[in-house]
């Protein structure tokens, strides 16, 4: 599965520890960033907010980032579920893949509990990504 969307993503000097190498946590921030501005590009924003939490998270580091390096983060839905959907990241330099991640969100309500993710949310992910949102598995 490739990538539709790729976002740059700026690093900032509080971003690298003192030997200029992209602390490990501030990809999770890289991935948010893309994640944001996936739905923002798709208008899925509600009053400039997203609509879910972050339910898991991983990340797999396979060469270290430094000041300087021109970033971009790709970003994909690879899962439709009833309350939740999965995404997967690729945060590049140039041409090469400096980390990979993987996302699980839910849907919720303003109490935080899950809810169905509604139609036209799920029909436009669908749709971007080329996903049957009736044949997704998982909730």
């Amino acid at each position: 599965m490739s990538y539709r969307f790729t976002v740059n993503v700026p690093l900032r000097w509080v971003d690298v520890d003192s030997w200029g190498v992209v602390n490990n946590a501030v990809y999770l921030n890289l991935m948010e960033q893309a994640r944001f501005e996936y739905f923002r590009h798709l208008d899925l924003l509600l009053g400039g907010n997203v609509p879910f939490v972050l339910a898991e998270a991983t990340v797999r580091y396979l060469k270290p980032g430094r000041m300087g390096m021109d970033i971009a983060v790709a970003a994909r839905v690879s899962r439709i579920g009833n309350t939740s959907f999965t995404m997967d990241y690729e945060v590049r330099a140039e041409q090469v893949v400096l980390a990979t991640g993987h996302a699980v969100l839910v849907y919720v309500d303003h109490e935080f509990h899950p809810v169905a993710i509604p139609a036209p949310a799920r029909s436009a992910l669908a749709d971007f990504e080329g996903l049957d949102p009736d044949r997704q598995p998982g909730t």
